[in-house]
């Protein structure tokens, strides 16, 4: 459409000789601001986002050429066809007749007017001017830089993401699980002061760290396999290895979709991913060799060092990554090929399986400095982030040492050196960078812990313990559409802008409806941050989910003055309303109530505190509006415990005259016992009906029960007021209810 109304342009302009020179130049002007929008829309996808001026504003050297010129191409034909227009209109002024000029020119005039209200382009652009502050990300905009450097010699890398083994596990009450990294750390090069701070913290965290050199932003940190482009501003180093000839290949031994990983590497440089079904489907083990987490540590490395062996013999350059597995929380998966191998006395699990996971990585490195292809090979071992909640958090909290990461260099002829520069996850690739003689090895957020540049990011947390500015900047990287950018759902799938999301998709937009952060998970447990956040809400579901008479696909949008409906459909949005009603969402105090499936964020909120949900069905008692921290009954009813009404009853008393009850995970597993107990709590035979995984969410007192049921296999959402324990569901905060 935006090209008919350019052709409209240009075809109105020199219709009629009279004013020609201004409408040309008008035209020119028009041309330009596409050619602006679509220049911009070829790096982003979403056509004039802040990343676009967060880049202007800061260094591009050392953007690759070959992403370059199909832009520069671009720009050369959007500046000819002007130049073409300009000249045409000096020319050809006398050639054309100055017939009905009036008419003519309100027709030219009334074109601009229709392309400046109705071009996606020049409305994307209106709104990207009006919203250029992006936060205070701009501030630090400066501080960011792209990869640009230049060696002279080209070393092969084998980088391990060594799960959870952080530094601490050196030493706790005086015993160093970990003696086989450490040996390595003091033979060669060991960085002794890698912290973690915000943008940090788990797996996928670890990854754009170290790869990109920034913090991860996601509200929902596992959630970004729902959308279709990972990060897509970011500059990470093995789109710029494999550039430059290397081949490169990731190994995990999890699913390669967790977390969107798949995305990640697959759009950032990586050529090859092998997972737990690369390993099934070329039968190298069997289903004894998995754990709950994936591949076993031992097949795994088994296979790294099979393709390091390969890939040297090619004699061409390659990076080799991989993801241990078994050290992942709560406890750890031990393997016996450790038996006979580490301290027979270690009893705690987590610790027996860091250990098991220390002799393998020590072995699988050995194998490497003591191969013919040591001489032009650099390997490095991070701890992908420190240990979270385990068997051994105790331990590990009571040590007495900062707990911090590890960061080793291993390449032939260093000297042993110890390293005692703060730094973070963002400086081990500059750091690497450097060890590969290099030019210019800082990128990103990132420095080189060799040299004497400061870390501008660690440094601001250390003085203020908040870098929210980087935090933005970050945010910005993942080119986040707005909703005034087209939406389609077709044959399934959602599109907003360039990208495709999976729904429940949910989030905060500002005043100008750019997308500000996304969810996609929880959303009455995570509503109340959303609304305190300012601006507005937004909210895009199946239509079953929170209308009592809509079929297809629903979108809202929340203010604290209106409600905003519409469905959406394969040719766009349709039958949009809005409303002179504020979401109860505004004026209501709730306990929110988020249940579902496996492998979702659930949970329950009072707006002060969080409480997980186990598997099953729990009670909750409330008192003064508020939960009680101590006080919840669980029955695993997927394990046929059934419920105790006597148990539930006594939980009842003066001060607390009703329970909040909700299932999760699964009410129900086969056999289906327990539903004569259930129908017990609720006081009618629904949980006859009931099938696995279907939630249900209620309020229980002494003469009667309220309750809401979900959808199979469907998250369920409940807000309860704190007033009346009155349930509202997705219809009712979103005026859908008939």
């Amino acid at each position: 459409m935006d090209y008919l109304f350019l052709a409209l342009l240009i075809v109105t302009a020199f219709a009629s000789a009279s004013f020609l020179r201004t409408k040309a130049l008008t035209t020119v002007a028009f041309i330009l601001v596409f050619a602006f929008w679509y220049i911009c829309n070829m790096f982003t996808g979403n056509g004039v986002t802040d990343a676009v001026y967060y880049h202007l504003k800061i260094n591009v050297t050392g953007t690759s050429i070959d992403d370059i010129l199909p832009k520069i191409y671009a720009a050369i034909i959007f500046i000819f066809l002007c130049v073409i227009i300009i000249f045409a209109s000096f020319k050809c002024r006398r050639i054309i007749p100055a017939r009905k000029p009036w008419v003519l020119n309100s027709i030219f005039i009334f074109c601009c007017v229709l392309t400046l209200t109705q071009s996606n382009a020049m409305r994307n652009v209106y709104n990207s001017f009006s919203s250029a502050s992006f936060g205070k990300g701009l501030e630090v905009a400066r501080n960011y830089s792209n990869i640009n450097y230049k060696t002279d010699k080209k070393y092969n890398y084998v980088f391990i993401y060594a799960e959870s083994l952080e530094r601490s596990l050196r030493n706790i009450d005086g015993v160093n699980y970990i003696p086989h990294i450490t040996r390595l750390a003091n033979d060669y090069f060991d960085f002794t002061n890698i912290e973690q701070i915000p943008g940090m913290g788990w797996t996928m965290a670890g990854m754009v760290n170290t790869q990109c050199a920034v913090p991860l932003v996601l509200p929902q940190g596992n959630t970004a396999n729902n959308m279709s482009h990972f990060l897509a501003g970011a500059d990470c180093i093995a789109t710029h290895l494999q550039k430059n000839g290397y081949t490169t290949e990731f190994v995990r031994g999890s699913d390669k979709e967790f977390a969107g990983g798949d995305k990640f590497f697959s759009q950032h440089g990586w050529q090859e991913q092998h997972d737990k079904n690369y390993f099934l489907t070329n039968k190298l083990l069997t289903e004894k060799d998995l754990s709950g987490w994936g591949v076993h540590d031992d097949k795994l490395i088994d296979h790294v060092y099979n393709e390091f062996e390969r890939l040297s013999a090619k004699r061409e350059n390659f990076l080799l990554s991989f993801l241990t597995v078994n050290t992942h929380p709560p406890a750890g998966t031990y393997l016996s090929v450790c038996d006979g191998k580490i301290p027979d006395n270690i009893d705690n699990p987590m610790l027996k399986s860091v250990s098991c996971s220390d002799y393998l990585l020590g072995q699988f490195i050995d194998k490497i400095i003591n191969s013919a292809y040591f001489d032009n090979t650099i390997i490095v071992l991070v701890s992908d982030h420190l240990m979270m909640a385990n068997a051994a958090s105790d331990k590990l909290n009571e040590t007495k040492e900062k707990r911090l990461n590890n960061f080793i260099v291993i390449k032939k002829g260093l000297k042993a050196q110890q390293i005692n520069k703060a730094g973070t996850l963002l400086d081990v690739w500059p750091t690497v960078l450097a060890f590969s003689s290099a030019e210019t090895t800082d990128f990103g957020f990132g420095h080189s812990l060799l040299s004497d540049a400061k870390s501008d990011i660690l440094d601001t947390w250390a003085d203020s313990k908040n870098i929210s500015n980087y935090l933005g900047f970050a945010s910005s990287l993942w080119n986040y559409p707005s909703l005034n950018d087209p939406m389609i759902f077709k044959e399934g799938v959602f599109t907003l802008g360039q990208q495709q999301y999976q729904i429940p998709l949910f989030g905060v937009v500002d005043k100008n409806n750019n997308i500000k952060s996304i969810y996609f998970e929880a959303f009455a447990t995570n509503a109340k941050k959303i609304t305190e956040e300012g601006d507005s809400l937004f909210y895009i579901n199946d239509c079953a989910m929170t209308s009592t008479n809509k079929k297809g696909l629903c979108g809202y949008e929340l203010t604290r003055q209106n409600t905003t409906q519409y469905q959406i459909t394969a040719s766009g949005i349709t039958d949009r309303n809005v409303l002179d009603t504020v979401s109860p969402l505004y004026t209501t105090d709730f306990i929110s109530v988020s249940s579902g499936p496996l492998n979702q964020e659930t949970g329950m909120t009072d707006g002060i505190q969080h409480f997980d949900m186990p598997r099953g069905v729990t009670f909750y008692s409330v008192r003064d509006g508020h939960l009680e921290t101590n006080q919840k009954i669980s029955f695993d009813t997927c394990n046929n415990q059934q419920i105790s009404i006597e148990t539930v009853n006594q939980h009842l008393n003066d001060d607390i005259t009703r329970l909040i009850f909700t299932s999760n995970d699964s009410a129900f597993c086969i056999p289906y016992e327990v539903r004569p107990s259930i129908n017990n709590v609720l006081r009618s035979d629904a949980a006859s009906l009931l099938a696995p995984r279907q939630q249900f969410i209620g309020v229980y007192d002494k003469n009667q029960t309220k309750f809401v049921i979900g959808v199979p296999e469907k998250p369920l959402d409940v807000f309860i007021s704190k007033d009346d324990f009155k349930l509202y569901q997705l219809c009712n905060i979103f005026s859908e209810c008939t």
